[in-house]
């Protein structure tokens, strides 16, 4: 039997979570409830795994717990919508619980009121809706009239906002004097998932609580995700007064208005490594030989995963999930290969997985070479991509888990793990054509010191061929920036010139563009997607 772990929270807390959620319960349920706690942290740092050990600490039978996972409904046009109605929800099923008490028929009732302010919400927010190819109006005023008996006499709201707000203040009201609830905890999670400005519109949504006596929130989102959607609401005027130092505080002071309460998760160290493991097995009940093989194979690959002694929880049960996929479907592969591969294109930030990719192989003999004491071996290879190596690269390429990494068919064993740890699709491309501009270089040289005229003129074609094959792999999927653009116009001058160089020069140009354009690949990996100046 084998099983994939889920990327759920687990079920026994680890590293120290029980402690944090104990505290933050505490606060929570001793302090008047008017106020929202953040859950800072980056993906996959256990953002979940907090906020429901929290939620399992509140154990006051009067505390209405209510989660709302934003992402699943980032396409509502306004999302207060859907967040009342999961509240009406939560509502419900408390009442569900109350049967035969008298608190049960006011939190039916309550629940009656909520759904009230949503159906005017859905009718009075929507403005316009299509039925077949007609569009229907709403009349606003009319959604304010569903809120009462169809009249507004001048003593009644006239704005649908404020009839809500007067309808929810009352509902909250009886829930906590007569339905035997005194605070509502409302976890907001799995933010991450949304768009920024979705994840900011969901939060926007929330301020519609902050008056309401009852309500706390927790939300679980990445800060940065956070700032960058303020900045890029802000970003218009702001940007055009040129005071990005003015935006910076605003968009500081903007999370310390909406969370009095932060709360920045510790990162998950190396040394912890362990304690998760154990948890997340437990959690989705890993045993008998996959979890022999869990310990005893892919853990001290596992330990590679850190990146400055730290460890991102949802990365590691993507890892393993990525080796037991492969291991069904190819059970003939060697294990040992596919998790040193596989180590390779997890490390994003390892320059190892584009020589891989561009090199597949040559790298086998480089890496060979360097075991051997070369220090200089990748570096030959692609000049000016590796230098000096990072430390845990190092380490990582003279340790026995790399071993495998000298074979000689490690295209089967990419092809492998790039199919269940895919990447963006043409970046494996780009870096196949960068490989292929580096041999085209190497064979540059060489015919240059030959002084074979019919050979430099395949070798300035080839490489005019390669350098506009890599154009259209950037250009086709959107990618591109101006800086790479224009290497790749210096590259093709040198092909132009390959004749009429001196060998080392014209060497050292070629190596020198093919450098810039590797650099500017791995940028354009990280920032969203743009357009390549035409040739």
């Amino acid at each position: 039997m084998a099983r994939i772990l889920l990327d759920t929270p687990a079920v026994t807390p680890a590293l120290g979570y029980d402690r944090i959620a104990i505290a933050l319960a505490t606060l929570i349920q001793q302090s008047e409830p008017r106020f929202a706690v953040g859950v800072f942290g980056g993906w996959g740092s256990g953002k979940t795994t907090l906020m429901d050990t929290i939620r399992a600490e509140l154990r006051n039978p009067n505390t209405l717990k209510v989660v709302f996972n934003g992402w699943r409904y980032e396409r509502e046009p306004h999302l207060i919508v859907p967040l009342l109605d999961t509240i009406r929800g939560a509502v419900v099923a408390h009442a569900a619980t109350e049967e035969g008490r008298p608190a049960r028929e006011v939190l039916l009732a309550v629940a009656s009121r909520i759904g009230q302010v949503v159906r005017a919400l859905v009718s009075g927010l929507s403005g316009k809706m299509t039925v077949g190819v007609a569009e229907v109006t709403f009349d606003a005023a009319k959604s304010v009239d569903t809120l009462g008996n169809g009249q507004r006499p001048a003593a009644e709201a006239q704005s649908l906002y404020f009839a809500c707000f007067e309808q929810l203040a009352d509902a909250f009201g009886d829930l906590r004097e007569s339905g035997g609830v005194d605070r509502v905890v409302v976890f907001v999670d799995d933010l991450d998932r949304c768009l920024p400005q979705n994840a900011l519109s969901v939060i926007e949504s929330m301020k519609l609580f902050f008056d309401l006596t009852g309500f706390v929130f927790v939300v679980g989102i990445d800060q940065r995700v956070l700032e960058q959607a303020i900045r890029e609401r802000l970003a218009g005027a702001q940007a055009a007064a040129g005071d990005d130092r003015g935006l910076r505080l605003a968009e500081r002071e903007y999370v310390k208005k909406i969370f009095q309460v932060p709360y920045e998760l510790p990162p998950m160290h190396a040394e912890q490594l362990d304690d998760l493991l154990s948890a997340v097995y437990d959690t989705a009940k890993i045993d008998g030989e996959q979890l022999v093989d869990l310990r005893q194979t892919v853990r001290p690959y596992l330990a590679h995963l850190a990146i400055e002694g730290q460890v991102n929880p949802r990365e590691v049960k993507r890892f393993i999930n990525a080796y037991t996929l492969q291991m069904l479907i190819r059970p003939q592969l060697d294990r040992a290969t596919v998790l040193a591969v596989q180590t390779v294109v997890f490390r994003h930030d390892w320059a190892l997985y584009d020589i891989l990719r561009g090199e597949t192989d040559a790298l086998p003999q480089a890496i060979t070479q360097y075991r051997d004491g070369e220090d200089s071996a990748l570096t030959d290879l692609w000049p000016e991509q590796i230098g000096a190596l990072p430390t845990d690269l190092a380490q990582f390429l003279r340790s026995a888990e790399a071993a495998p990494l000298t074979r000689p068919d490690l295209r089967t064993y990419l092809t492998s793990v790039e199919a269940t740890a895919p990447t963006e699709g043409w970046v494996g491309r780009a870096y196949v054509l960068i490989g292929r501009l580096r041999r085209i270089a190497r064979q540059g040289r060489a015919g240059i010191e030959q002084g074979a005229s019919s050979q430099l003129d395949r070798i300035s074609r080839d490489l005019a061929s390669a350098a506009a094959d890599l154009r259209s792999a950037v250009v086709d999927e959107q990618r591109g920036s101006e800086r790479f653009a224009e290497h790749l116009d210096s590259l093709l001058d040198l092909g132009r010139a390959v004749s009429s160089q001196q060998a080392a020069s014209w060497s050292e140009g070629v190596e020198r563009c093919i450098g810039n354009l590797q650099r500017e690949l791995r940028l354009l990996r990280a920032t969203p997607a743009r357009p390549l100046p035409a040739a």
